[in-house]
């Protein structure tokens, strides 16, 4: 993968943050929150699924926990594009990855982990913290959005049963 002249200044856009917070749920095989070696290989079935599964956890793995959390995930592709990554050429890779293809080596980004493992303040762990922050902010506003809907819903049905 090449790489194009962008703004690696701009955060991710929010339509390539749904696409690979999408491609997350559906490598999260068991639901549960997070990305494990198992449903990964199960992801890829026989596209080289040990291979594909090694080479995502060694990079996104961060905390080389075993599991990849959303915020880990979404830090990833945050990192991609402070790396030099374009929007389009992320785009690509998720577009790939939603068809079970291969797991890309961003070799720019593996160098700035490298880098950044022996620094002493960790930007990939911050980073990381920011998208856990974000995402928290999102699923508030979710549960927030739900439950108004859920209450305006209630308020219909009982004003629909009022005038019956």
């Amino acid at each position: 993968m090449g790489c194009t002249h962008t703004k690696v200044d701009e955060p991710l856009s929010e339509k390539l943050r749904y696409k690979a917070i999408e491609i997350f749920r559906k490598l999260d095989i068991k639901g549960n929150g997070t990305i494990d070696k198992q449903g990964t290989e199960q992801f890829w079935k026989s596209n080289f699924a040990k291979l594909n599964t090694e080479a995502l956890f060694d990079a996104v793995d961060f905390d080389k926990s075993g599991d990849i959390t959303e915020d880990e995930w979404m830090a990833f592709w945050e990192i991609v594009k402070q790396n030099g990554y374009s929007e389009e050429e992320i785009n690509m890779e998720l577009d790939e990855l939603m068809e079970g293809k291969a797991w890309v080596q961003f070799k720019r980004v593996d160098r700035f982990i490298k880098i950044d493992e022996k620094r002493r303040g960790s930007r990939v762990k911050s980073i990381v913290q920011e998208e856990k922050r974000k995402l928290s902010i999102i699923q508030s506003a979710r549960l927030h959005k739900s439950k108004t809907m859920q209450s305006e819903g209630q308020e219909l049905l009982q004003e629909q049963q009022e005038q019956s």
